[in-house]
This record gives C-alpha cells, sequence and structure tokens, in this order.
C-alpha cells in the first residue's frame, strides 16, 4: 500500500461539525451564482510534477473513497494530488466549482440538474455512490418513532424533515408516502440539519425525517425505527445512483487531459473502496473525528465505476415528476467522456 506523502485535506472534522453538515446521499441543493468563465482549480509544475488540485467536498462516508484513491497512489499515478476543501453542501460547493477556485465537487444528482436548469454550464464527471439495495442496509429512510405510524402512508397529514426542501430527498420521501397509500400533498415538509432532525424526531416536534448516515445509525440507538426504505419503494432492486462528482464544461476544456485523468482515479477508487470495506471505514475517521465503533455500524454504500442509464435516472425522474425538475437528460448528455 502507498501513503500520499502530502499531509494536504488531513485535517480532522469534529463529531458536531460532520453532524452539521448535509449528506450527498440526502440531496444537497445547488446554489445559484453568476460565475464567469472558470478555471481549474489546480497548479501544475513541469512535465513529470504533481498537479495539486482543489476539490470540494462536504465529510460524509460517501468521500472517504476519494481519501482511499489518494492513500492508495491512484490519483498520484496520473500525476494529481489532492486537496480536500470542507463546505457546508451544494449552496456552497457549486458556485466554488463554476467560478474555479475547486476542478470539481461533491453533490447530489438533483442539484446539479436544477443548477443546470439554472444556465450554470455544470457536468458530471463521475459517480458518489449508490444505494446498496439491501433490506435493513439504507442509505436513506424514513426514521420515526410513533408507534400509531406503521408505514408511510401513516404519514399524511404529520410532519417529516428534510435537509433541504425542493430536493431529491423530498421527491424520495413523496414516493414512499404515495406508494404506501398516503398523500404526499398532505404532509408537512419542513427543512432541518440532520442532527437537528434526530433531536426533534425524540422530541416529538417532529413525526418522521429522511435520514442519511451516520444519522441513520444514530436515530436508531435512539429509539427510532425505519418506517420506510426510500429507495426499495422507488425502484424494485432498490439500486439507485445517489450523487456525483461534477466540474463545468470551461475548466475541461481547459484540461482535457487532467480531468480525464480525475475521472480515472475516482472510478479506481469507486472499485478499490467496494472491493475493501475495512480500508474504507478506516478514512472516515481520517477526515472527522467520529467514533470508529459507529463508523463500523454505518451503513456502506454501493461503489461502482459503471452504472445504467436507469440507476442513473431513477431519482431524477421522480424528482420531474414532483415538479421538482423540468427535464432529465440522458446519461451520455449529463457525465462527461473524454474524447477518444
Amino acid at each position: 500500500m502507498r501513503s500520499s506523502t502530502a499531509s494536504t485535506g488531513r485535517r480532522l472534522v469534529p463529531l458536531a461539525a460532520a453532524l452539521a453538515l448535509v449528506l450527498s446521499a440526502c440531496g444537497d441543493d445547488g446554489g445559484d451564482t453568476g460565475g464567469g468563465d472558470a478555471a481549474a482549480g489546480s497548479s501544475s509544475g513541469g512535465a513529470g510534477e504533481t498537479q495539486t488540485v482543489e476539490v470540494g467536498i462536504i465529510p460524509v462516508s460517501d468521500v472517504a473513497i476519494l481519501y482511499l484513491g489518494q492513500e492508495q497512489g491512484f490519483f498520484a499515478d496520473r500525476g494529481i494530488e489532492l486537496n480536500f476543501n470542507f463546505g457546508q453542501g451544494g449552496a456552497a460547493l457549486v458556485p466554488a466549482v463554476v467560478s474555479g477556485e475547486y476542478a470539481f465537487g461533491f453533490s447530489g444528482i438533483t442539484s446539479i440538474l436544477q443548477a443546470r436548469e439554472e444556465g450554470l454550464p455544470v457536468t458530471a464527471i463521475a459517480p458518489t455512490s449508490w444505494s446498496n439495495g439491501e433490506v435493513g442496509g439504507q442509505i436513506n429512510a424514513l426514521i420515526g418513532n410513533d408507534p400509531a405510524i406503521q408505514d408511510a402512508g401513516d404519514l399524511e397529514g404529520r410532519t417529516i424533515a428534510l435537509n433541504i426542501l425542493n430536493s431529491q430527498v423530498e421527491a424520495l420521501a413523496r414516493n414512499s408516502v404515495e406508494v404506501n397509500g398516503g398523500n404526499p400533498d398532505n404532509v408537512n415538509f419542513v427543512e432541518m440539519s440532520l442532527p437537528d432532525a434526530v433531536t426533534a424526531l425524540g422530541s416529538g416536534d417532529v413525526d418522521a425525517f429522511v435520514c442519511g448516515e451516520p444519522f441513520c445509525t444514530l436515530a436508531l440507538d435512539a429509539g427510532g425505527r425505519v418506517i420506510a426504505d426510500n429507495w426499495l419503494d422507488l425502484v424494485p432492486d432498490g439500486v439507485g445512483m445517489s450523487g456525483v462528482y461534477f466540474t463545468t464544461e470551461q475548466q475541461i476544456e481547459a484540461d482535457p487531459e487532467l480531468f480525464a485523468g480525475i475521472q480515472e482515479a475516482i472510478l479506481e477508487s469507486l472499485d478499490y473502496s467496494r472491493e475493501h470495506p475495512d480500508e474504507w471505514r478506516a478514512q472516515i475517521t481520517e477526515y472527522t473525528e467520529t467514533d470508529p465503533a459507529l463508523v463500523a455500524r454505518i451503513t456502506m454504500p454501493l461503489f461502482k465505476s459503471e452504472y445504467t442509464e436507469e440507476e442513473y435516472q431513477v431519482a431524477p425522474n421522480k424528482a420531474k415528476e414532483y415538479g421538482i425538475l423540468d427535464e432529465v437528460p440522458a446519461a451520455d448528455e449529463f457525465f462527461w467522456e473524454p474524447s477518444s
């Protein structure tokens, strides 16, 4: 195993701060910006030297694949050293990427599609993770604790907390209510940070919330229970793509070779993480102060380098059905691929 020689991005994020940040698996919201010309957020030396690439992330379990890929040398093999910058979610990361402050960033799919509809030149370069399709192994779920609520249909007339309104998580929650016989238009959706939602569930201020790890495990430890697995309600095998790494067309045009290398390294990191779950988990404690005992129990998303059109479109299509998106482009229009 090769270790990165740079200490860049290895600062720890306190658990309280990590809990306060938005999970991409829960569909973080993209922000608007007036951004002008974008340039790759990297610095390069002479031939054969390493480029330092600025990447915007949030300290959640999905991005551990980047840390693991860097440790394994997948980025160094392509002359790349990642410098990690933590943000509060898509509202912070999208403008930073569009402005060229960061070369690429991490976001929920729906957020990037919303940004495209607002006219921003963003494009996906690689997936982040998938729901894993395992019963009891959800990465997003409706968590509640009222015994009177037997399924998501019983949430009609109740209050559900979401980390972002008008987002992918809202589409997931609406679908679960609907497929279980309820009318999602009669649900009171409120916006609330995930750590606050765990507290509000315990106090009875909300009846349920859409969780994402580690908040699913934290809520279950506090006496909550799974009311509905949102992804299993959405797609028969429960496998859907939840997020993407994204950049801008301008940054790619400025240095397509760099982004081809970034893409290759991310895809290699995804496959390696799937095959080495213990190493993936170990990376989470490298950039957060999360208790290793908790890290050992959180649900691992599905990581892989290949995807189908259905896996990519399943959540955005549902968001379109509920008026959250206007259109859902085909995968080959959304994901950039290097020229052959």
